[in-house]
């Protein structure tokens, strides 16, 4: 579940909170490099848009990203993502819309004695097709806890 954080009159979100659901795959191509695919589905129950009309809205997402393993706590990432989602244009109706993005970026991870992991990154998506001229920064950071007790050492 997303919360929404921005102004929908300003166009700065939809005014409603999401469900997603997404389905992960990684593959290990080789020592250096790993590669992320992901196929989600959002749900935003009461999308509004800047004249505060709502309705229900769908959607889908499917990314592929590579990383380099430049060191084990430093990576080189590219991903893509192309989304297609309902935008509210009246009330209780939406019109398909698709984007296209390409990021490249970079992580890398601070590890804590306890297993705690915590990784920030940086990347910059660009867009392309139906995107283009689009341009953002993405700033992340995630913490990674271990599922079981790491052996003492």
């Amino acid at each position: 579940m997303i919360l929404p954080t921005g102004d929908s009159t300003q166009g700065r979100g939809v005014g409603s909170f999401e469900v997603q659901t997404s389905l992960p795959l990684s593959v290990v191509l080789s020592k250096k490099l790993v590669s992320h695919r992901n196929v989600g589905t959002p749900f935003f129950p009461h999308a509004q848009d800047v004249s505060g009309n709502r309705a229900a809205s769908a959607g889908y997402n499917l990314g592929q990203s590579f990383i380099w393993l430049v060191h084990t706590r430093l990576h080189v990432m590219l991903e893509t993502v192309l989304v297609r989602s309902q935008t509210v244009v009246a009330s209780n109706r939406t019109d398909w819309t698709n984007s296209l993005f390409l990021s490249p970026g970079i992580r890398w991870s601070h590890n804590f004695n306890k297993g705690l992991q915590i990784v920030p990154g940086i990347s910059v998506p660009i867009g392309v097709g139906p995107s283009a001229g689009e341009k953002a920064v993405f700033l992340s950071r995630s913490f990674e806890h271990p599922f079981r007790k790491l052996p003492k050492k």
